[in-house]
C-alpha cells in the first residue's frame, strides 16, 4: 500500500467483544466494560513479540446515561477501526444515578445488584472509574492470580490515549489532565500520567458550560483531537482546542449532531482518528518512524479531506506552542470573569444557546 493512502476499510469480522462488570473493591462500585480483542486464531494473542509487539490501549469513556445492551454497538465501528491498526479498543460504561430516566423507571430496576459506591459525584466517579480501569488492565496483563485472562493479546499500557463523546470528553480530559472538580468546585484531583500519549474528544461541551479556560490550560503535553458536529454549534464548542497548548492540537467539524461520534459522518470521522492514532500512538510514534508518522499526518489536511465531500466542513490543526491560541470571544469571556454584569452576561449566553439547541439534539445531550 501507498505510504500516503488511507489503509484499506476495517473487517467488522476482525473484532472480538468480550463484556465484562468489574466490581473496585475500594469504592464498592460496578464499572462496565466493553474491550474489542483481536479474534481467536489471530497471531496477536499469545505472541507479543509479532508485528512490533504489544498492542497500545483507547481507553473510550461512554456519555452519561450509555445503557448496556440499548446503544452499545453505536461505538463498534470505531472498535474495528482501531483494531485495524492495531490498537485495543475499552469502552467504559459508566453508572451514574443521577442519569436521565423515564416516569416510572428506577436505578435498581434497571440495573439490578449494580453498586455505585457513596460518593455520589459524577465527575470524581468517572474519572476513578478510568483509573481503576487502568489498573485492572495492568494487573491482567501482568498475569496476577484470579486476573489472568486466556486468549488476551499482550497490551502495551505504556501506550496509552483516552477519548470519550458527550460528558464522555470530560471524563476523558481528566484522565489526559484537566483538573478534576468535585460537585462544590474543589479540584479533587489534577491527574498527570505520562503514558497517555494522546486524547480524541467528540461533542465537547458548549464553551460557556464546560471548565475554565484556566482549568483547560493545565492539560499537559498530550496530542489531541477535536471533533464537533456541522449542526451542533461547532463554534461553540472549540474552547479545549484553543485553550490546550503544550501538544498539537486537531479540530475537525463533520456533517451530523450531538452524535456525531456514535452515528455521524462515519467514514470520514474514523479515517480522521485512525490517522490521529497513527501518529501519535502507533509503532510510528513508538520507534520515530517519521516516514509513517508524516504519511499519517499529511492525511490530516484540509487538501485530504476534501475527498469525503459533503460530509467535511471544516479541519485546522496547531502545533505545540508556549501560549493558547486566544481569539475575539475572549473579550465576552474576560467580562464575564472579571466585570460586575458578568454573572448577568452569563446566564443570557447560556439561555441563548440553550434555546438555539434543536428538540433532537436536546434528546440525544447526554
Amino acid at each position: 500500500m501507498d505510504a500516503g493512502a488511507a489503509p484499506p476499510p476495517a473487517d467488522p469480522g476482525s473484532v472480538r467483544y468480550i463484556h465484562e462488570i468489574w466490581l473496585d473493591p475500594a469504592r464498592q462500585r460496578h464499572v462496565n466494560v466493553r474491550i474489542a480483542l483481536p479474534p481467536l486464531g489471530s497471531p496477536r494473542l499469545g505472541s507479543p513479540q509479532l508485528n512490533g509487539g504489544a498492542m497500545p490501549v483507547l481507553l473510550f469513556t461512554a456519555p452519561q446515561g450509555f445503557r448496556w445492551g440499548g446503544h452499545a454497538d453505536q461505538y463498534e465501528p470505531l472498535a474495528e477501526e482501531l483494531m485495524r491498526r492495531g490498537v485495543v479498543m475499552v469502552t467504559v460504561t459508566h453508572y451514574d444515578l443521577a442519569e436521565p430516566m423515564g416516569p416510572n423507571e428506577r436505578f435498581q430496576d434497571i440495573y439490578p445488584g449494580i453498586l455505585t459506591g457513596s460518593r455520589n459525584d459524577p465527575a470524581v466517579d468517572r474519572f476513578e472509574d478510568c483509573l481503576f480501569v487502568l489498573d485492572k488492565l495492568a494487573r491482567i496483563n501482568g498475569g496476577q492470580s484470579g486476573e489472568r485472562r486466556d486468549a488476551w493479546p499482550r497490551l502495551d499500557l505504556n501506550r496509552l490515549a483516552v477519548a470519550g463523546h458527550s460528558a464522555g470528553t470530560l471524563t476523558a480530559l481528566h484522565v489526559a489532565g484537566l483538573p478534576v472538580r468535585d460537585r462544590d468546585g474543589r479540584v479533587f484531583a489534577a491527574h498527570r500520567d505520562p503514558r497517555i500519549k494522546a486524547f480524541v474528544i467528540y461533542s465537547y461541551s458548549l464553551d460557556y458550560s464546560g471548565p475554565s479556560r484556566a482549568d483547560l490550560k493545565q492539560v499537559g503535553a498530550v496530542a489531541g483531537l477535536h471533533v464537533a458536529g456541522s449542526d451542533d454549534h461547532p463554534e461553540y464548542r472549540n474552547t479545549p482546542y484553543r485553550y490546550i497548548h503544550a501538544a498539537p492540537q486537531y479540530w475537525l467539524v463533520a456533517k451530523g449532531g450531538h452524535n456525531v461520534g456514535a452515528r455521524g459522518s462515519d467514514e470520514l470521522i474514523l479515517q480522521v482518528t485512525g490517522d490521529f492514532v497513527d501518529a501519535y500512538l502507533n509503532e510510528n510514534a513508538l520507534n520515530n518512524n517519521e516516514a509513517d508518522k508524516n504519511a499519517a499526518l499529511a492525511r490530516l489536511s484540509t487538501k485530504a479531506l476534501q475527498a469525503f465531500g459533503a460530509d467535511f466542513k471544516e479541519f485546522t490543526s496547531k502545533p505545540a506552542s508556549r501560549w493558547p491560541q486566544a481569539d475575539r470571544r475572549d473579550i465576552a469571556a474576560w467580562a464575564v470573569d472579571f466585570l460586575p454584569w458578568g454573572e448577568w452576561l452569563h446566564a443570557r449566553t447560556v439561555a441563548r444557546y440553550r434555546a438555539l439547541e434543536t428538540p433532537e439534539m436536546k434528546a440525544s445531550v447526554k
